[in-house]
């Protein structure tokens, strides 16, 4: 067997001070078990210096090692205990102890005080690179608060055209106090956008609150955005700050606009009319200054057109108007996108995925990607934790992604519930597409030829097929049509069609029966 001092090389190798202590000691406690002559490695990281701070055993050590520790000094020595020999170190930062290392052994004290140096060597380095990376950190910031808007808008990854005008635009708009309204479809980053926006304003000081108004039911929506009093409905048992008040002088994000209720837009119109917020329960008006910024996947001017949406509102939001271009618009962004979010899932996986093969990117440049740069970055997350090596591997891409490609007539449906698009002559059977046009047909010469009323009368027909076949699994339905689940919901909306689990669309009274 060769001696333990045949394997120093290694071990100083396995001490990588940018490594976790955990990781590192399990490594270390691998090799150095095959010795035969340690019992087991005690590391304890004191809070306020070393991080992760806490105690850290491999192998077995006295029970009494606290005891043990606290006989440590700043030299490494052999400690007399009544149970196993120990070799032990206190490590000090100038007069500060920082860490513990006791190494127990079978009477042979030699490898014992090498790995103690070993592993001081390696906490006194794992130390230094902690305060350069803390002192990096604090030039940073100051750095990044000091950078004009032109270097600043680049937090946002694009060599877009289209995405750059929007930016432009955006620190443009910031200096002033004009309201702004983020036009987009779900996942083109309208909150980073609107992050944009507030950094680059004379707010920039002061708090940016951000509140998502399709997720909150009206009441609860009232009472996060104006606040309450005492009182006000059960379980408020005291008064509390509504985010206009809590962003006073800063900026508020109200992501999903188009989502709240008629009662709300008519509260949200008060605030931005007057300036001034009423807590729920209370008729004190409040004074406030905000910017409010807002965003929304709908297109409002159609919701007006509807009756879903305040007029009076939408005209007073939509004053400088933002509009982001989808990911399937700019694809010469997908590259960068793929390399950043490498770059941040490498990181927190502790992986090494950096190979992305030419025909991995045709497949995903060629992808419409209607969850955006979001399903984007779930899509290499996903990869990068199931990749067992450094490639970027076709296998581990989604199904959906691969199938569109090997059947490009399908257009992934859109954030805004686009149709399908389907290339009939490559993926429709001949006798159904004879049947389609004469339906097509037969529909012209008696309805007339509205190709917008067409196409809400044959979507509204998919999604009630649909929902009928799968017994109304609104999730698997949506599978079935080609669009996510929200898409989905809003188009239940939009057609006024009630799903019940096991049956399907209901039909009304008033609706013709369904063929």
């Amino acid at each position: 067997m060769m001696s333990w001092t045949a394997h120093v090389g290694t071990i100083l190798h396995l001490l990588d001070p940018t490594s976790n202590p955990r990781h590192c000691l399990d490594r270390l406690w691998a090799e150095v078990e095959a010795w035969e002559s340690i019992d087991g490695i005690w590391v304890s990281c004191l809070p306020g210096h070393l991080q992760p701070s806490g105690t850290v055993l491999a192998g077995r050590c006295p029970d009494n090692a606290d005891e043990i520790a606290s006989l440590a000094s700043p030299s490494t020595a052999s400690v007399n205990t009544d149970g196993l020999p120990v070799v032990a170190r206190q490590l000090r930062d100038g007069n500060v102890p920082v860490a513990i290392i006791l190494v127990s052994h079978h009477h042979q004290p030699q490898p014992a005080g090498f790995l103690v140096d070993a592993l001081s060597r390696y906490l006194l380095d794992r130390l230094r690179l902690q305060l350069e990376a803390s002192e990096l950190a604090e030039e940073n910031h100051y750095l990044r608060s000091s950078l004009t808007p032109q270097v600043m808008q680049h937090d946002i990854i694009t060599v877009s055209g289209l995405l750059e005008t929007v930016i432009r635009s955006a620190v443009r708009t910031a200096p002033s106090n004009a309201t702004v309204l983020i036009n987009g479809e779900t996942g083109t980053g309208k909150e980073l956008l609107a992050r944009l926006v507030h950094t680059h304003s004379t707010r920039a000081h002061k708090p940016l609150v951000t509140v998502n108004a399709g997720a909150l039911a009206t009441p609860l929506l009232e009472s996060e955005l104006f606040g309450h009093v005492r009182g006000a409905f059960t379980g408020a048992d005291h008064d509390r700050k509504g985010l206009f008040e809590v962003a006073d002088g800063g900026t508020v994000f109200l992501d999903e606009v188009g989502e709240l209720s008629p009662e709300g837009q008519v509260r949200l119109l008060r605030v931005l009319q007057e300036r001034t917020v009423t807590r729920v329960g209370d008729h004190r008006p409040i004074p406030v200054d905000v910017r409010v910024i807002a965003a929304t996947h709908r297109e409002l001017s159609r919701e007006v057109a509807q009756g879903r949406f305040r007029q009076d509102l939408y005209f007073r939001l939509n004053v400088v108007s933002l509009n982001l271009p989808p990911l399937r618009d700019r694809p010469e962004d997908i590259p960068l996108l793929i390399n950043h979010f490498l770059q941040k899932f490498n990181r927190e996986n502790y992986k090494q995925v950096d190979h992305v093969p030419r025909k991995v990117l045709e497949i995903l440049q060629a992808y419409p990607w209607p969850g955006n740069v979001r399903e984007l970055e779930n899509c290499v997350q996903k990869v990068v934790v199931l990749a067992a090596g450094s490639s970027f591997s076709e296998d581990l891409i989604p199904p959906t992604i691969r199938s569109y490609v090997q059947h490009p007539g399908i257009a992934g449906s859109s954030g805004d519930g686009a149709m399908l698009q389907v290339s009939a002559d490559r993926l429709i059977p001949d006798d159904h597409m004879e049947n389609l046009m004469q339906a097509i047909e037969h529909y012209a010469a008696s309805a007339g030829p509205n190709i917008s009323r067409a196409f809400n009368e044959i979507e509204r027909l998919l999604i009630t097929h649909a929902l009928a076949a799968e017994r109304g699994v609104k999730l698997r339905a949506a599978k079935r049509l080609g669009i996510n689940r929200v898409t989905l919901d809003r188009k239940l909306v939009e057609y006024q069609l009630t799903v019940r689990r096991g049956i399907g669309v209901l039909e009304r009274p008033e609706d013709p029966p369904l063929s």
